[in-house]
């Protein structure tokens, strides 16, 4: 696996001429209730993507993790930091455009916070029309949501340091779970239908103590290490198959 960051600016020069994808991983600085440290989202997007690198072997190059993301929606929990929108989209151009003019041409950008989804996706197109670079962006809970739908309890608020979140944590870096807090999440606010997660219909912008007393979503107490290995397992196989074929896709 080669860590950009791990290497001399003439290492750098050798990898980055061999390098057929440039592997970024984001996440967020944010709460993530009781039981799970504030890291949480960028861990996890660093681990799976630092599997992605070393499955990809020399085609890969594993850039440094952004560890701000769009985490507004749990600023009324204390650690919480975010970005703004615009922000976030102009740091991921500036880091293509870095990428770009070493030479490579094809990023996947790992991310393990869903408020990211958006602000990726737009950076991604405004890449591909201004600088004819290819961006893939990959979310485990989305490459892998048959099996977390099948690995996930029955409580209908869940995506966020619940039952799955912490099962994920607690393979891919037990040192973010505090298990004496493991706990189901008090849940707060009527619930409706149209925006709720997992399944919400209509977007409507929810702030996090809208939802639940803690920060937490789910039962968390339902988290194991055999469910997280599920997961992973899962999505390290489909992340690999894809990123294969978008590094072969010439267009």
């Amino acid at each position: 696996m080669t860590e950009l960051s791990r290497l001399t600016t003439v290492e750098a020069a050798s990898s980055l001429r061999t390098a057929k994808v440039a592997i970024l991983p984001i996440g967020a600085t944010e709460q993530h209730g009781p039981h799970l440290e504030l890291r949480t989202d960028t861990t996890i997007a660093t681990v799976l993507a630092r599997m992605l690198a070393t499955d990809l072997g020399a085609d890969a190059v594993l850039l440094p993790p952004i560890p701000y993301g769009l985490s507004e929606h749990h600023l009324p929990f204390a650690g919480t930091i975010t970005l703004r929108p615009q922000t976030l989209r102009s740091l991921l151009l500036d880091v293509f455009e870095s990428v770009a003019h070493h030479g490579v041409r094809r990023v996947i950008v790992l991310n393990g916070h869903g408020g990211n989804i958006d602000a990726i996706r737009l950076a991604a197109r405004e890449a591909r029309r201004d600088s004819k670079l290819r961006v893939a962006h990959v979310m485990w809970a989305q490459l892998g949501r048959d099996v977390v739908d099948r690995e996930a309890g029955p409580s209908w608020r869940r995506n966020h340091a619940c039952e799955i979140e912490t099962s994920l944590a607690m393979v891919l870096d037990d040192s973010l779970v505090r298990p004496s807090e493991l706990d189901v999440a008090p849940l707060t606010g009527p619930r409706d239908p149209f925006t709720e997660p997992v399944s919400a219909s209509v977007d409507v912008p929810i702030w996090f103590d809208e939802w639940t007393a803690n920060g937490a979503l789910g039962d968390p107490r339902r988290a194991s290490v055999e469910r997280g290995q599920a997961i992973v397992e899962v999505v390290r196989a489909r992340a690999a198959e894809f990123a294969r074929s978008f590094v072969a896709d010439e267009r």
